[in-house]
């Protein structure tokens, strides 16, 4: 295991960040793998959206 690489996957797709981009893989055993977790790009703006939704409905008033 100490040859292994820092596979970056995103927490929420599950993409894996290559050379290549963000890519779905399919390993069959992950058992000697070492994950970091973060956002791909798509997932990070689909949450940076969302949290800013989230912002501005906290602070808007509701109308009845």
């Amino acid at each position: 295991m100490k040859n292994d690489k820092i596979i970056v996957k995103c927490c929420i797709c599950r993409r894996e960040q290559t050379g290549k981009g963000w890519q779905y893989s399919f390993r069959i055993n992950e058992s000697n793998r070492v994950y970091a977790h973060g956002f791909c790009s798509v997932c990070y703006d689909a949450a940076a959206v969302r949290a800013k939704l989230y912002q501005v409905a906290s602070v808007v008033p509701v109308l009845r």
